[in-house]
């Protein structure tokens, strides 16, 4: 169940940082503010230099704040699922005290019993998800506490990541400035967000078509069975756009993301655009058919990897199907052309929330539900993962201060507001969905996509 109050998320990418502001009331998302700015420092969804990441995100924040109305000081992250390992694990404790019943500390004590695996020394624990507690033998249990017992025992699975990694992700927020709330992985949200319950136990799978890199997730029975990074993304579609035009980047870009598609039946072969040729005074013309080509030419060759991948693993055939999401999946038939090589029924993932209606928020969204929707047990486990002394010992008849999860609770709302909210349309744009409307002549689908970014003004 969601709980009341603002949280933040931030997604640092390689091509763009996304931050959303949001407000959950009465289980409710509300978007109040949200930002979307190029970044520096970060390659394949790594930072790589620090100071120049800090400034990109500060910026981010800065115009995240400006739309939301409110002053921002704390952020939960996504962390790109490169190198990430998960792994069973269990903890046990006898409970302590006469009346023998279990309290928020057993519940932190036994997580704790489980965080004492071997790591290696070069990677560090991202998070431990509890899924089920055992109380003298009886099994199933997801919340234990006010429950009595002699014996608490947990079990769950154990994530850990790169240190370097972390710590350059960590670096990177606290010279923007910012406290770092939670840290998520990004398979876990977008699996937890855009998939059903039906789906999640059954099993699908999620691949994140990011700039820099792919990434496929795999779900069955409630638990992440499967999960890869391929670097390729988006980004190198624009780059063999370049290449094969002899343009600019940024002309690859404008014209992938405004005349190009994933779909050839439907490009066509007689309108034409001209494109800004290095070395040449003279524009080259090119046809919406022929850009098309490069363009499948590399979503293909991916989308060709994952199939590779999932088909050795035997995980093609899953109950769920397969929904594509992240910048990557914006163009036109990229979704059909994934259902052509997978051969299993493939949906697209568009974001319904008002003014970031694009598949690029698709993991910042996924990543503020995950937070909204974290519960008591995870708020525990979260701050015995990152070893801060949150639970206090004191006799249980003396209780008149807030809870323990009430407590832990108002460490993550950080949000409070910085000027009295006004009321102010919302803008509205929505990406290129398959079941658009019928195609335009080239001129008239110009589209100017990242000029229309400016939500929430």
């Amino acid at each position: 169940m969601a709980r009341n109050g603002f949280f933040t998320g931030l997604d640092i990418g390689t091509s763009s940082i996304k931050v959303l502001v949001a407000e959950f009331v009465n289980g409710q998302m509300n978007v109040i503010g949200a930002s979307n700015v190029p970044s520096a420092g970060v390659k394949d969804g790594i930072v790589i230099d620090i100071e120049a990441a800090a400034a990109s995100v500060r910026e981010a924040i800065e115009q995240a704040e400006e739309k939301a109305g409110v002053s921002i000081d704390k952020v939960s992250v996504a962390l790109p699922a490169q190198q990430i390992q998960m792994e069973p694990t269990q903890g046990m404790i006898p409970i302590a005290g006469s009346s023998k019943e279990i309290r928020d500390e057993d519940v932190e004590n036994v997580i704790k019993s489980a965080l004492t695996k071997n790591v290696a020394p070069e990677r560090e624990v991202i998070s431990l998800i509890p899924e089920e507690f055992t109380i003298d033998g009886f099994k199933g249990i997801r919340d234990p506490r006010g429950m009595m017992g002699i014996r608490l025992e947990m079990r769950g699975t154990l994530y850990t990541g790169p240190s370097t990694v972390l710590h350059n992700l960590r670096k990177a927020i606290e010279r923007a400035g910012l406290k770092l709330e939670h840290t998520v992985i990004s398979s876990l949200a977008l699996t937890g967000a855009i998939l059903n319950e039906g789906e999640r136990e059954f099993g699908a799978t999620v691949i994140d078509m990011g700039a820099g890199q792919t990434t496929i997730s795999v779900i069955k029975n409630q638990q992440l069975q499967h999960n890869e990074v391929f670097h390729e993304g988006g980004d190198y579609v624009t780059k063999d756009i370049s290449k094969v035009l002899k343009t600019s980047i940024q002309t690859a870009e404008t014209l992938k993301y405004n005349f190009g598609s994933a779909d050839l039946e439907t490009a066509s072969q007689t309108d034409v655009v001209q494109v800004d040729v290095v070395g040449s005074s003279q524009p080259l013309e090119v046809t919406e058919h022929y850009l098309a080509e490069i363009i499948v030419a590399r979503i293909r060759h991916i989308l060709d990897r994952v199939y590779q991948t999932l088909n050795q693993a035997r995980l093609l055939d899953m109950p769920g199907g397969i929904v594509v999401t992240g910048g990557g999946a914006i163009l036109p038939g990229v979704a059909d052309l994934a259902q052509q090589i997978f051969g299993v029924p493939v949906k697209l993932h568009i974001p319904h929330q008002v003014g970031i209606r694009n598949p690029i928020f698709s993991t910042v969204i996924s990543l503020v539900e995950t937070v909204g929707q974290m519960s008591d047990v995870d708020i525990i486990a979260q701050a015995a993962v990152s070893g801060e002394e949150l639970l206090r010992r004191k006799p249980i008849e003396v209780t008149t201060s807030p809870s323990t999860v009430e407590r832990l609770a108002s460490k993550i709302l950080p949000i409070e507001p910085a000027v009295a909210e006004q009321d102010s349309p919302q803008s509205d744009y929505s990406a290129t969905e398959e079941t658009a409307a019928p195609k335009k002549k080239l001129g008239d689908r110009f589209r100017g996509l990242f000029d229309n970014l400016h939500l929430f003004d």
